[in-house]
């Protein structure tokens, strides 16, 4: 996608990619659900969730360090593009390849880190080559992004994959094979999507192996810049996995499976806010380098607002038909529309905090990012043990809210300590006001008996209209910015 699109165009395009990703990965869970049962699906997410976490780790971080660096070393000279690409290949791809051998030759002791029985090894050893495929994939999906290009994002995380996953578990209706070999396949996949954007990253780039960086930033900066994004990377990741791995480990497969229904219909509503993040970095990257507070400020507004205005009809449509959603996965299913809840609630201060985390890492302010990542994938873990023996599932869902929360207030904070952001103006309390009265109603209409339907239609036009003016505002923002 060029970089002379406007925000808006870009945020469609991303926006519809990612939506494509979310359908598609909550009906990946609906399938395996319908297919092998919620014990099955546990044992499948269980091995995957592992090596996708060990995949992120391998990452090293550098991913977010070509975000800050090629924009600056390409300006530099036009050969460094290459260099970069060169060296992240290098050396992700290098610790990767050391990592996966290590989990496949050690699988049996590692299973016992997330199955009771360590006989479920093969879904770990099955599962292994994913760390070396999708920690190479993710990092040319990342030195696209740093050049404002999102078709990398947009084509292989968010359609190549999901919809690989999707027409896979289809298939599994009509050729009749097990889950292990269900994930041999998605292994596979996941091959295919490393030699696709490897090799479609070189030809769109013209891009060649060079190990020489004509630029005033050297490599060691640029490791030393990776290790605290490292840890913000895989905290991150890992606060949205790690009860998958901690219900498996201390509970049984059933609520692992249940964990993660509720964890992608959740995560699902922050697709706007990784649309934003996508599009806004390289634009944060560049005001910050002017160090232009003003319009830090400017772009912070436009995407909290928007988020704000927008995320609150996904949030409240899947809270009120919470139990409906649940349901669809099976009749197990049920005993999770508590732990959607919770989590939703936690959703909805990371969507309206808008882009602090990015503000933070691409400000030079890592430091702080790591803080808030490894202090909320802690209380995560913790509350998530601790919860489990009293609240089942549910407790896990809990966990996953307070760490939300506290992670987006910490950033929030920290970012207007340093940039000055106010997320209060008059148009957030606007907003804010609107949608506590709209919630409001509806509970009124929901203890007076009011059809369902009827209820969220009404309230829904009436929201609609009543932002006509905010919607054509910020439509006429978006389009004007690139």
């Amino acid at each position: 996608m060029s970089s002379k699109h406007s925000n808006l165009k870009k945020l469609i395009l991303v926006f519809t990619a990612k939506g494509v990703k979310g359908v598609g990965g909550l009906l990946l869970a609906w399938v395996l659900a319908k297919k092998y049962g919620a014990y099955g699906t546990g044992l499948f997410f269980i091995g995957y969730t592992f090596a996708f976490l060990c995949a992120n780790f391998a990452q090293l971080g550098l991913g977010n360090a070509c975000l800050r660096y090629i924009p600056q070393a390409r300006e530099q000279h036009e050969s460094n593009l290459s260099a970069m690409w060169t060296l992240s290949q290098l050396i992700v791809g290098g610790f990767a390849l050391l990592l996966s051998g290590a989990v496949m030759f050690y699988a049996e002791p590692v299973a016992g880190l997330v199955f009771k029985n360590v006989s479920k090894w093969a879904y770990i050893f099955c599962a292994s080559p994913i760390i070396f495929f999708w920690s190479l994939t993710r990092i040319n999906i990342m030195v696209r992004q740093s050049l404002g290009d999102m078709s990398g994002i947009t084509v292989v995380e968010n359609l190549l994959i999901p919809l690989g996953m999707l027409l896979l578990s289809a298939s599994a209706f009509v050729i009749d094979f097990d889950v292990i070999h269900f994930l041999v396949a998605v292994t596979a996949l996941y091959g295919v999507s490393f030699l696709y954007s490897f090799l479609s990253t070189r030809r769109d780039y013209g891009l060649h192996f060079s190990l020489r960086l004509r630029s005033s930033v050297s490599v060691r900066e640029i490791i030393v810049y990776s290790i605290p994004l490292l840890i913000v990377a895989f905290s991150q990741t890992s606060l949205i996995w790690i009860n998958t791995l901690i219900l498996g480990a201390v509970g049984v497969v059933v609520d692992s499976a249940l964990f993660v229904a509720a964890m992608k219909v959740a995560v699902s509503i922050s697709i706007l806010l990784y649309t934003f993040n996508s599009v806004y970095a390289p634009q944060i990257s560049a005001v910050y380098a002017r160090e232009d507070h003003k319009a830090i400020c400017s772009l912070y507004r436009e995407a909290t607002h928007a988020l704000t205005l927008f995320s609150f009809i996904l949030l409240a449509g899947v809270a009120v038909y919470a139990d409906v959603i649940m349901n669809f996965f099976g009749a197990q299913y049920s005993a999770g529309t508590s732990c959607l809840l919770w989590m939703l609630l936690g959703q909805i201060c990371n969507c309206y905090t808008g882009p602090v985390g990015y503000l933070l890492i691409l400000s030079g302010k890592s430091r702080l990012e790591v803080f808030n990542t490894v202090a909320g994938l802690i209380l995560n873990a913790g509350l998530c043990l601790l919860l489990y023996n009293s609240l089942g599932v549910s407790g896990a869902g809990l966990a996953f809210c307070f760490s939300n929360v506290l992670i987006s207030l910490l950033r929030y904070f920290q970012c207007r300590k340093y940039f000055g952001i106010r997320w209060l103006d008059s148009k957030q309390k606007f907003f804010v006001f609107l949608q506590l009265f709209i919630v409001g109603v509806y509970l009124v209409f929901h203890s007076y008996g009011v059809n369902r339907e009827l209820s969220v239609a009404a309230l829904l036009i009436s929201y609609l209209l009543l932002n006509t003016n905010n919607i054509r505002l910020l439509s006429a923002g978006l389009r004007s910015r690139n």
